[in-house]
C-alpha cells in the first residue's frame, strides 16, 4: 500500500459545484505534448463532441496546451451548433474534483470516509488484473460482472468497441449495459418486425414526421436540425407525448398521451388505416407477411408438410380469397409461385389439413382484429386522447406521400416496451414507408468491420448471461445483463455468484431503479473497480477508482454520425486536443493494460489501437493515418442504404433479414419463444393503478444534462439549479402546490424530492420529474440531511413488473402521489 496521505476530491458526499481551475496562460509559451501532437501558442482543432448522442462536429479552442472552449463546425453534418453541455467542456477537463490519480479504498464499505489514498498505475493494474485472473480461474468468467455507461451520451463512446472487446476476450458474458431502458426496442426489438432497426428517418425530405416518445431539442441537437430542414419544406408533423414540448406545441397534431398507454395509441392508429383501407395495399402485399396464412389451432404458419406427407416445412401459403386457392410461398425466393394472381390481405378460412380441417387466418386478419380493439374511444379512455385529435392524426399519416418516424426513451421504459415497439413498427409498415426516400431507411452507412469482439465470446459462455434464460430473445443474447439480474446474483447467487465488478463511468445507484437493493450488491462485492472522471455516488462503494480521460484527451474514431443519412457517411478521427490532465488514461489504455496483464494481448490486435481502428476501416479503403492527415474527416462515397427490394443475384428480391424475407407483422419466432406473435394488449398488460396513488409518474431529460452527469459543472447547474417536477396547474391546486414549492414524490416504492414546475397543456394526471441527480443543493446543502440521495428519482421506481422480452423497467410509467413539503 502507497505510504501516501489520503487523497480528498472534494466534500464526501457532494462534488462541488466549481468554476473550471484553467491553469493561467504563460507568456514565454507553455509547450504540452497531446501524444502526436505539440501544442504552442493558441490553436483551433477540428474534433467532435461525445457529451450527448448528437455527437456534433466542432472546433477545439486550444491555448498553450490548455482547452479554451468549444466551437460549432458548420460545414461538419453536426457541426451547425452546440448545446450547452458542449460548450461546457473546459469546466469538466478543469473541475477542481476531478481524479487525477489512482486511489484505493483503505476503509470499510459504507464508512462516511472511503480513505482513498493514491496509488500508481502498475499497482493498480497489477491487483485488477490478479482479481480477474483469480476469479475466472476458481469460479468461472461469468462471477465477474461489468458495468459500462452509454456511449449515446459520454466520453466511452470513443472506447465502446474496446470495452467490449476486453470483456468477451476475458470470457464475462455479463455487462450491465442499460440498453433494456435505452436503446434495445429501436435498435433491437424493431427487428422482430422489419428484421433492421428502425433506421435513420429522412427527416429532411419527407412528408410527415412523426415523433413519438422522443424530444430532440432537449436531447439530439443534429437531429433537431433535420427536423427543421423537413419542416421548412413543408412536412407536416405529429408528436406523441404527454409533455407540452417545444415541437409538440408546433405540431400539426399533438397526441397527448398518458404516460405508459402508447401501445394502445399505436393500435387505434392502426384501425383506423386499416378500416378506412388507407393504407399501402400493394407494399403490404409484396413486402410484409400480410398475407400468409395462420392456423388457429397451433399459431403457426400453415406449411406444405401440414397438406401432404412429402411437403415442405419451408413452403408457407396465402390465399386468393373465398372461392379460390392456396398459394404457395418460398421464403428462400421471397415469392409466391401465383404468376398474376395476388394473394388476399385480409381472409379466414377453413383448410384441410392431413389432420383434418383447420382454422387459418392471414396475419393482416388477426393484427386488424387486435387494432380493432382500439376504436377511438377505446384509445380515449385508455391514453386520455381526444377521438377527433387520434381521427386527425391518421389522417395525416394516411394522406401523406411519405413518413418518417423515431421512437425513443419514451416508448422504451414500460413493461409493454417490445410489444409497443412492434405496434408502432407495424403501424409503421403499413404506411409503406420503410426503405424509401422520405421514410425510414436501414443502413446508409459505409461498411465496417465490428470489432467489439461478438465472435470471442464462446456460446456456452454466452449461454450463462444473467436472465437469458428468463428473456431468450432479449439483450442478454449480446451479453447486456439487467442491474438487478446481477444484484440477485450478488446477494441470492442465484444462478450462480457474482464476486466482482468492473465499471466504466456507470452510476448505478441514481440510473437504475431501486437503490436501496443496488446499496446492498454494491457492498456485499468481493471486489470492485470504477474507472471515471468524479466519485460519484456508486464510485463510493469501489475498492480502486480509476482516472479516465475525457474525449478531449484522447483520440477518438467514429465510423458515422447519426441523425442524418449524410452524416452516416461521415468518418472521423479526433485527435487528443489536449493531453491528460494528471495521470488519467483513456478507457482504452485502461482495457489495453489489463488485457497485457491477462496474456489476451493476441486477442486484443496485439495491443495496437491503430491496428483494431485500421481493421474496422478496411473495407471503406480508409486508414487511420489518412484520417489523421484529415481530422475533420472525410465522407465515405459509395454508401448506400439497405435495399431490400432490390434483386439479388439469384434473381429473387433480396428481402428483408427476417424468417419470411418479409416485414412480419407476424411473429413465428416470437410465438416459439413464449410471447404473443401480434402485439395485442389488454388491461392486465398495464402497470395497475395502486391505491393512494393517483398521479403517473414519468421521467424527461433536460438539454442541461446527460443522464447522471453534470450538475457538478457551474455553468449548466445555473441553468437548471434544482430537481425539478413537473405538475399540470389544476393537479397542483388540487394538492396546494405552487411554482417552486419543494414537494415529495411519493410512491409505493420510495419518494424524492424536487421543486414543483407548474406545466400549462401537461396531460392532466402526469408528473415528470428528472433522474440522475446525486449532487447536493448548488451552494454544498444536502437535499435531506437524513437521505444521502434524496433527488434520485429511480430510488422511487421499483423492479416488481418488466418487460418480460427486454426486461426494461417502467420508469415512465409508474403511480405516484406529490404532496408540498413543510421546509
Amino acid at each position: 500500500m502507497s505510504s501516501r496521505g489520503p487523497y480528498t476530491p472534494g466534500p464526501k458526499l457532494r462534488p462541488r459545484v466549481g468554476q473550471p481551475q484553467v491553469p493561467p496562460i504563460h507568456d514565454g509559451g507553455d509547450r504540452r505534448s497531446t501524444g502526436r501532437l505539440q501544442m504552442v501558442g493558441a490553436q483551433k482543432i477540428a474534433a467532435f463532441c461525445t457529451q450527448c448522442r448528437s455527437r456534433c462536429g466542432c472546433v477545439a479552442v486550444v491555448e498553450h496546451g490548455r482547452l479554451r472552449g468549444i466551437e460549432p463546425l458548420p460545414d461538419h453534418p453536426t457541426g451547425q451548433a452546440l448545446c450547452p453541455k458542449g460548450r461546457a467542456a473546459p469546466e469538466l477537463v478543469y473541475h477542481p474534483d476531478r481524479v487525477t490519480r489512482p486511489l484505493r479504498r483503505t476503509q470499510p464499505k459504507g464508512a462516511a470516509d472511503p480513505g482513498w489514498t493514491p496509488i500508481g498505475w502498475d499497482e493498480a493494474l497489477a491487483e485488477i488484473a490478479a482479481r480477474l485472473s483469480d476469479i475466472r480461474a476458481a469460479h468461472g468468467a461469468e462471477q465477474v460482472a461489468f458495468s459500462v455507461t452509454t456511449p449515446s451520451g459520454s466520453h466511452i463512446s470513443d472506447s465502446i468497441s474496446w470495452i467490449e472487446r476486453f470483456i468477451r476476450a476475458y470470457g464475462s458474458p455479463n455487462t450491465i449495459y442499460g440498453t433494456e431502458i435505452c436503446n434495445w426496442h429501436k435498435d433491437y426489438a424493431s427487428r422482430f418486425t422489419y428484421g433492421h432497426d428502425i433506421g435513420t428517418p429522412d427527416f429532411a425530405n419527407t412528408g410527415c414526421i412523426v415523433l413519438w416518445g422522443n424530444n430532440p431539442a432537449a436531447t439530439w441537437l443534429a437531429r433537431q436540425v433535420e427536423i427543421q430542414k423537413g419542416l421548412k419544406r413543408g412536412a407536416r408533423l405529429v408528436v406523441i407525448d404527454p409533455r407540452p414540448t417545444a415541437l409538440a406545441k408546433r405540431a400539426t397534431q399533438w397526441l397527448r398521451v398518458r404516460p405508459g398507454t402508447d401501445q394502445a395509441v399505436a393500435l387505434g392508429l392502426a384501425n383506423l388505416l386499416i378500416s378506412s383501407g388507407r393504407f399501402d395495399r400493394a407494399f403490404a402485399a409484396t413486402w410484409t407477411n400480410a398475407s400468409l396464412l395462420v392456423r388457429a389451432d397451433t399459431g403457426r404458419f400453415l406449411r406444405e408438410s401440414d397438406l401432404r406427407a412429402d411437403g415442405r416445412t419451408e413452403i408457407l401459403f396465402s390465399h386468393t380469397g373465398d372461392g379460390g386457392d392456396l398459394l404457395p410461398f418460398d421464403p428462400a425466393r421471397g415469392s409466391w409461385d401465383s404468376g398474376s394472381t395476388t394473394p388476399v390481405l385480409r381472409w379466414q378460412g377453413t383448410v384441410q389439413t392431413l389432420s383434418g380441417p383447420v382454422l387459418c387466418h392471414t396475419a393482416l386478419e388477426l393484427f386488424a382484429r387486435a387494432a380493432a380493439e382500439f376504436p377511438p374511444e377505446r384509445v380515449a379512455e385508455v391514453s386520455g386522447i381526444e377521438p377527433a385529435d387520434l381521427a386527425k392524426a391518421a389522417d395525416i399519416i394516411a394522406g401523406a406521400p411519405s413518413v418518417s418516424y423515431y421512437a425513443w426513451n419514451g416508448v422504451g421504459q414500460s413493461v409493454t416496451a417490445t410489444q409497443t415497439d412492434r405496434a408502432i413498427s407495424i403501424l409503421y409498415a403499413l404506411t409503406g414507408s420503410y426503405g424509401r426516400k422520405g421514410g425510414n431507411v436501414p443502413g446508409g452507412a459505409a461498411s465496417f468491420v465490428d470489432i467489439s469482439g461478438q465472435d470471442l465470446l464462446p456460446t456456452t459462455q454466452r449461454d450463462k448471461a444473467l436472465g437469458l434464460a428468463e428473456r431468450p430473445l432479449g439483450p442478454g443474447l449480446q451479453g447486456w445483463v439487467t442491474a438487478r439480474d446481477v444484484y440477485k446474483a450478488v446477494l441470492a447467487k442465484a444462478p450462480y455468484p457474482v464476486r466482482m465488478l468492473m465499471s466504466f463511468g456507470t452510476n448505478l445507484l441514481v440510473s437504475q431503479p431501486d437503490t436501496e437493493t443496488a446499496r446492498k450488491a454494491l457492498s456485499a462485492l468481493e471486489f470492485h473497480v470504477h474507472a471515471d472522471f468524479f466519485v460519484n455516488a456508486t464510485a463510493r462503494y469501489a475498492d480502486i477508482i480509476l482516472p479516465a480521460a475525457t474525449s478531449w484527451e484522447r483520440e477518438g474514431l467514429r465510423t458515422g454520425f447519426d441523425g442524418s443519412l449524410e452524416g452516416l457517411r461521415h468518418v472521423q478521427l479526433r485527435p487528443p486536443v489536449i493531453a491528460p490532465v494528471g495521470e488519467a488514461r483513456s478507457d482504452t489504455d485502461i482495457v489495453m493494460g489489463l488485457a497485457a496483464r491477462l496474456g489476451l494481448g493476441d486477442r486484443m490486435f496485439d495491443l495496437d489501437a491503430d491496428r483494431g481502428h485500421d481493421t474496422a476501416l478496411a473495407r471503406t479503403g480508409l486508414t487511420v493515418e489518412r484520417l489523421r492527415r484529415s481530422p475533420e474527416g472525410i465522407v465515405v462515397e459509395g454508401a448506400v442504404p439497405v435495399d431490400a427490394q432490390a434483386i439479388a443475384q439469384d434473381g429473387h428480391p433480396r428481402g428483408y433479414p427476417t424468417a419470411t424475407r418479409k416485414i412480419e407483422i407476424y411473429s413465428e419466432r416470437l410465438l416459439l419463444a413464449g410471447y404473443r406473435p401480434i402485439p395485442d394488449l389488454d388491461a392486465g398488460d398495464l402497470v395497475p393503478a395502486e391505491p393512494g396513488y393517483p398521479l403517473r409518474l414519468g421521467s424527461a431529460k433536460s438539454v442541461a444534462y446527460c443522464h447522471s452527469q453534470h450538475r457538478n459543472i457551474a455553468s449548466l447547474r445555473r441553468l437548471v439549479p434544482d430537481p425539478i417536477v413537473e405538475i399540470a396547474p389544476a393537479d397542483a391546486a388540487a394538492r396546494s402546490i405552487a411554482q417552486g414549492d419543494w414537494v415529495r414524490i411519493r410512491t409505493p416504492t420510495g419518494d424524492a424530492v424536487a421543486r414543483a414546475a407548474l406545466v400549462p397543456g401537461l396531460a392532466s394526471g402526469a408528473v415528470f420529474g428528472q433522474h440522475g441527480w446525486w449532487v447536493d443543493g448548488a451552494d454544498g446543502t444536502p437535499y435531506d440531511r437524513t437521505h444521502p440521495l434524496a433527488a434520485n428519482l429511480n430510488g422511487a421506481i421499483g423492479t416488481e413488473r418488466a418487460d418480460p422480452v427486454s426486461g426494461s423497467i417502467p420508469l415512465r410509467c409508474s403511480w405516484c402521489e406529490i404532496e408540498k413539503m413543510a421546509h
